[in-house]
């Protein structure tokens, strides 16, 4: 595991934090959850770029 720091403005970070709040998640599982979805997206255009080219 690593640790990663981020520095935010202050108005990005309230504005962030309200999407948490709206969706009942704090903000690091909020993080881990866009990480996930990056990460899943970029798998996924890996697979159909390697099934193009068989």
């Amino acid at each position: 595991m690593r640790k990663i720091e981020i520095d935010i403005k202050d108005k990005d970070y309230l504005d962030f934090l309200s999407t948490c709040v709206d969706e009942d998640l704090s903000v690091e599982e909020k993080l881990k959850n866009a990480i996930r979805y990056h990460v899943i997206i970029y798998r996924n255009k890996k697979k159909v770029h390697n099934q193009k080219l068989f």
